[in-house]
């Protein structure tokens, strides 16, 4: 049996340092199947959720091609990142019991790791805007933009995966006005879904993929511009994982990066609550779609 150490102080740096260690796992039980996991806490102080989710959609994604995962967890000697991620459901998706106490997340500040399909996305929807409607005044405008794209992004990425599930996780920090959400996958990805349609190559289907009207055929193609869009007059940040490439996206520029492999697709989106976004630059010409939010919201 080989044993194979995963540092997570190696994966806590930034999206691109976890996508290759989630590519070295997969390839290391491609070569290994019995791979003995070590999940290794140590010097690790601090992690984003949207890092923790996609090591755990990797591990899915081996367990879905038919291997399976046994191991340990190395706790640190500081336990406030595992705690945390406990509290996120990260252990609790890997059927891994600690031997700690573990706080109830505030479902105020954060929706935990969680799995969606099309039976439960409205309710996952309605979690992520509750925590922005629960902490401080959050524009309206804003409000009405992240209830429309947050919708299609969950939408989005169940559109590009043959299972109809993905994987989501939200976060408020009240220090920064920030939001960050991710939905990930290990479904077809972006370029496979869009080449039902088109003959795109894998750097065209990324750039093609945030126009309007582009789409594989079972959407209309406006889900993933109208948040490119959204985030660029939020002054946020949006990056589009799939395959070998990332579409980062902010009010300054465009740009494609090269990275290791992504088996599916991951959505990420960071963004300011406290700049204000005329939703009307995104949202359908015929309708009002602040109104429509806000007698939803109030009857």
């Amino acid at each position: 049996m080989q044993k194979y150490t995963l540092y997570i102080k190696d994966i806590c740096k930034s999206h691109d340092k976890t996508i290759t260690a989630c590519n070295l796992l997969i390839n290391q039980y491609k070569k290994y199947p019995d791979t003995y996991l070590i999940i290794d806490f140590s010097d690790c102080d601090f992690i984003y959720p949207d890092y923790a989710i996609l090591l755990l959609c990797a591990i899915k994604y081996i367990e879905h091609v038919g291997h399976i995962v046994t191991g340990t967890i190395k706790l640190s000697k500081n336990r406030k990142v595992v705690i945390y991620l406990a509290k996120m459901n990260f252990f609790a998706h890997l059927n891994v019991e600690l031997p700690l106490e573990i706080p109830k997340i505030n479902k105020n500040n954060a929706v935990e790791i969680q799995k969606y399909t099309s039976e439960n996305q409205i309710q996952v929807l309605e979690s992520i805007l509750k925590v922005l409607r629960t902490n401080g005044s959050i524009n309206d405008n804003v409000y009405a933009g992240l209830d429309y794209c947050f919708n299609e992004i969950l939408d989005n990425v169940l559109n590009h995966t043959e299972e109809k599930v993905g994987w989501v996780v939200a976060q408020y920090f009240e220090n920064l006005n920030s939001i960050r959400l991710i939905v990930c996958d290990f479904g077809l990805g972006i370029h496979k879904s869009l080449n039902q349609r088109y003959n795109f190559t894998e750097e065209e289907a990324m750039f093609k993929c945030i126009e309007s009207g582009v789409t594989n055929g079972k959407g209309q193609g406006h889900g993933l511009y109208a948040t490119a869009t959204f985030t660029k007059l939020n002054k946020g940040w949006l990056s589009l994982i799939s395959g070998s490439k990332k579409l980062n996206v902010n009010e300054n520029e465009t740009c494609l990066d090269n990275i290791d492999h992504w088996q599916g697709t991951c959505v990420y989106v960071r963004i300011n609550t406290n700049v204000e976004v005329d939703y009307t630059e995104f949202t359908s010409q015929h309708y009002d779609y602040k109104k429509q939010v806000f007698e939803n919201l109030f009857g």
